[in-house]
């Protein structure tokens, strides 16, 4: 019996010790956003825990990095940043493509020379037709867009009906696909209701909670038949509070937007957000590392993950299980 637990022991120590022969690698995220932006934390939690996960398998060393941006939605400088780390060299690169033009040149330019890179997050509105990254992880926005509003229709009042989209940023990809998915919903609600006023209008809404509720409420004040706003990001969650300095009462304004962060839990609980979409920013972070490793270790091929569109309402805010989890920092 010593024999074997000797034995036993020897593996043990043997398994987790790194051999002489281990690689090490170093994994990059890129972002658009800033450390201000709380969604990115998720991706952040995801990816800390895939190569935690990886150099506690004892065989090889992994180094992860998230490089934000310095200034929020800047894109040119998230450019800036992913050349630098192509043209030094990597060996697993994920991007966060929100342009489909400015990152063609280097994506492809980084998969000629050799280099793992990938998109997370948001992906080129063509995917691989429009650009040479090998995989994306992350949601498909403009289906997301159709079910945000979609889920929230069945709470539209009798009588007309007007909408207010706030595309929280004109231009990049994954502002523009959610929003254009939300309004081919609206196309098909007007048809299916030919009976009723059924219109919608766009803003540019920013990437400011305080900003964005500011232009949602300056917009109702203008056209108090607005029935429902629907954010391209969270950012809109930020109208609860003019909109209570109006006097709304909750529900008065229906309002449905993406993603767990704590503004938009909050306003949930105080009634004034009815909808919002998970995109599990966990998983955004946690499986490029480990495509990036796998890829580099055994040759694998790199896949594309859909990352979901779950539908969360105040309800399912208040269970305690999925509290737990938002406390862990694994949901945002």
């Amino acid at each position: 019996m010593k024999i074997f637990k000797t034995i036993l022991c020897a593996i043990t120590i043997t398994f987790f010790m790194s051999p002489a022969n281990a690689a090490k690698y170093e994994f990059s995220i890129v972002s658009v956003s800033d450390t201000s932006n709380t969604f990115w934390q998720g991706i952040q939690k995801g990816m800390d825990a895939a190569c935690e996960m990886i150099n506690s398998w004892g065989q090889d060393e992994v180094d992860c990095i998230l490089v934000y941006n310095q200034e929020n939605g800047n894109v040119p400088m998230e450019l800036e940043t992913v050349e630098t780390i192509v043209r030094q060299g990597t060996d697993g690169l994920a991007v966060h493509i929100v342009n489909d033009d400015m990152f063609d040149d280097i994506m492809a330019e980084c998969i000629e020379g050799g280099q793992i890179c990938l998109a997370t997050n948001v992906d080129d509105s063509e995917g691989a037709a429009g650009n040479a990254r090998l995989s994306m992880t992350g949601q498909d926005l403009y289906r997301a867009g159709y079910e945000l509003v979609k889920g929230l229709a069945p709470q539209f009042p009798d009588g007309p009906v007007h909408v207010l989209f706030g595309l929280s940023a004109p231009g990049q990809s994954w502002a523009e696909a959610r929003i254009n998915g939300g309004i081919k919903y609206m196309e098909e609600y007007k048809a299916a209701n030919p009976d009723r006023e059924v219109t919608w209008d766009k803003i540019d809404s920013g990437m400011d909670t305080s900003l964005t509720g500011q232009r949602v409420c300056s917009y109702i004040q203008g056209a108090p038949e607005t029935t429902a706003y629907f954010d391209a990001g969270f950012w809109g969650a930020g109208a609860g509070t003019c909109l209570r300095d109006l006097g709304y009462e909750p529900g008065q304004l229906l309002m449905g937007m993406f993603d767990i962060v704590e503004i938009v839990l909050d306003e949930m609980r105080q009634g004034y957000v009815h909808l919002t979409v998970d995109q599990q920013p966990f998983y955004q972070g946690f499986l490029p590392i480990l495509q990036m490793y796998f890829m580099n270790k055994y040759g694998l091929s790199a896949f594309d993950v859909n990352t979901g569109k779950a539908l969360l309402y105040p309800a399912d805010i208040m269970d305690p299980e999925f509290q737990k989890f938002v406390e862990k920092g694994v949901r945002y």
